[in-house]
């Protein structure tokens, strides 16, 4: 009969032959070996090795030995190889002598021996045995993890590879999912991303939040951080591991992993978990960037082309519309307006033409009467996803950007969408650049049509010029079919002059101007024909409606003025039919309200011309 350290000897022996020829066994091959030496030693009827599982926190059978069916635990054996510690010690055959021993190597995950005898065993044996194990199962563990180790830089190498060849950051998105759920089948997890992605809804996708409420929670101290975060749960019941998705120029997010049961990871657990997430975070930074560079493509060509078009001599409601065009094309607002500063008017503002309409309803007019009070002649914009003005307010996502050249501020323009947090703050970035190179030409566009309007503009009646006047005659006797020219005179207006003064004289002039203003249709041309002279051409219309029109005026003249003065007043037309010209048309008009002046003032006669 061997003795004990004849019986060590051996299985150090047959132990050491086996750490030579690991890379030639499987671990399924290598626990069999030992377990058959551990029973030839011990003579034990039945032996089973179990190797614990830290992420399931059960034991797994790595092999096992039995010589008769009776010494078999099948309460043990029954669940696939699978059993907790606790039924290990719980559960023992009343017609067997049955040990367990706890193997606790100094590296690597604990193991437990079961063994079954016919009769009594001998302690100290299985002690020795215990002991040796133990050392062969921390060299196993520690040529395994190199092995391990191996695997996982191939493993990361073909991942990194595969995730940064990728530009789709959707794609890129779902294959680290799919990683994730064949690396751990048996846990749960998610992805915080730092923005919102559009992938699938149904995939463990979210996004991470930054509200001060948040901030001490463990996936934000990672995100912030950069550092991988482990906390346990309901009662250390579960593990939360956060590794943070990290790249080259920032932190993208966090993956989190979340365990059945409380975990004590090991460090090459974490440094792997940690280098897949650096991995996926440098890949979803590189799409992040990809996509970027594709959309400031985009942005530079649509400033390129818009300042492109804008320098091509347009019109202001041309400009405007062209640059409403891109707005909505860019961000898919659904209003966009042109608030533009006029000090003339009262609310000092003026809805540009090209404004989208919401803009010339009477709430659109009251909004924007509101931001010309609140926002007009700041240099700040506007940019608000939860917008709200009046209970009945349609609109949510607001930008207001304001249209600012060499330290002026000109006016606004208001982007609107009804959803709320529709624009992203490229978008708001964008608009900006898109109105700062828009301005330019509006301003320009606005300066240039009032210096022209100045050109043939009264300065002080604000009616046309007589030589514009004469434009539009010249011009629509070419290709109209009639029309009626009506010229005024103030009469005696030298007087109130005399009596109260040339200041008063013009005050009358204005005022008799502006009565003149309120019966035009939008195709007729006043003007000041000369001192206190006044005309008015009207296109399409017959004589005895130009007297019609001129009688009108006259009686309001003489009701609204003050101090009253009254009208004489003439007219002359023309029509297709019969050969004519301007001169004639203007000689007509000048000979009727010379015989109004002369037959009593404060009348109206018409010259016709005879065939």
């Amino acid at each position: 009969m061997e003795n004990i350290n004849q019986l060590q000897g051996k299985l150090r022996s047959v132990y050491f032959e086996l750490i030579s020829e690991f890379y030639n066994h499987p671990n399924e091959q290598i626990f069999t070996i030992i377990i058959e030496q551990l029973k030839q030693i011990t003579n034990a009827r039945y032996i089973g090795l179990y190797i614990y599982d830290h992420w399931s926190k059960t034991y797994q059978l790595g092999s096992h030995l039995i010589d008769e069916e009776k010494f078999l635990n099948e309460e043990i054996d029954a669940e696939g190889g699978t059993v907790t510690e606790e039924k290990i010690y719980k559960i023992s055959p009343d017609r067997v002598q049955t040990c367990i021993l706890t193997l606790k190597p100094k590296k690597g995950p604990k193991a437990l021996l079961y063994l079954a005898f016919d009769n009594q065993y001998n302690k100290e044996l299985l002690q020795v045995s215990k002991s040796e194990t133990e050392i062969l199962l921390t060299m196993i563990h520690q040529y395994q993890s190199k092995s391990e180790s191996d695997l996982n830089y191939k493993f990361l190498y073909e991942l990194s590879s595969r995730l940064l060849s990728n530009t789709d950051k959707t794609d890129i998105i779902r294959e680290i999912i799919a990683e994730l759920q064949g690396l751990y089948p048996n846990l749960s997890f998610n992805l915080l991303l730092s923005q919102d992605s559009e992938v699938d809804p149904t995939l463990p996708v979210q996004t991470i939040e930054y509200s001060d409420d948040v901030t001490k929670r463990v996936s934000t101290q990672a995100f912030l951080s950069g550092e991988v975060q482990i906390e346990n749960r309901l009662n250390g019941k579960s593990t939360y591991l956060y590794a943070p998705l990290i790249g080259t120029q920032g932190v993208y997010g966090v993956i989190q992993l979340v365990t059945k049961y409380a975990v004590d990871l090991t460090e090459q657990e974490i440094e792997f978990i940690t280098e897949f997430a650096q991995t996926a975070g440098k890949a979803i930074e590189n799409a992040t960037l990809y996509e970027n560079s594709i959309h400031l493509v985009s942005d530079l060509k649509l400033i390129n082309d818009t300042t492109h078009k804008l320098n091509s001599n347009l019109k202001l409601s041309e400009i405007t519309k062209l640059v409403r065009n891109k707005i909505i094309a860019s961000c898919q607002a659904t209003q966009v307006g042109f608030i533009y500063y006029n000090e003339e008017k009262n609310p000092k503002f003026d809805i540009l033409t090209g404004s989208t309409a919401f803009f010339y309803t009477e709430k659109g007019d009251a909004f924007a009467a509101y931001l010309s009070v609140t926002e007009m002649g700041k240099e700040e914009s506007v940019f608000n996803g939860n917008y709200s003005w009046k209970d009945n307010f349609d609109y949510r996502s607001l930008m207001v950007i304001p249209m600012s050249n060499s330290g002026t501020n000109h006016g606004l323009i208001v982007i609107m969408h009804e959803e709320p947090y529709y624009f992203s703050f490229e978008k708001f970035k964008l608009m900006q650049a898109l109105v700062q190179h828009s301005t330019l030409a509006v301003t320009n566009t606005i300066l240039k049509d009032k210096l022209e309007k100045a050109v043939i503009t009264d300065y002080l009646t604000k009616l046309y010029s007589r030589n514009h006047l004469e434009d539009k005659i010249v011009t629509h006797m070419q290709k109209g079919e009639m029309g009626s020219l009506i010229l005024f005179d103030i009469d005696d207006f030298k007087l109130v002059n005399d009596q109260y003064g040339h200041h008063i004289g013009d005050k009358v002039l204005i005022q008799v101007a502006k009565i003149i203003m309120t019966f035009l249709d939008s195709e007729d041309t006043p003007a000041r024909w000369g001192g206190e002279e006044l005309a008015i051409y009207a296109p399409e219309i017959t004589i005895n409606e130009g007297v019609q029109i001129a009688g009108l005026i006259r009686r309001q003249v003489e009701k609204f003025t003050e101090p009253m003065v009254t009208l004489s007043c003439g007219v002359s037309s023309w029509t297709k039919s019969v050969d004519d010209s301007v001169d004639e048309l203007f000689i007509r008009a000048d000979r009727a309200l010379y015989e109004a002046k002369t037959t009593g003032k404060n009348s109206v006669v018409k010259n016709v011309k005879i065939k």
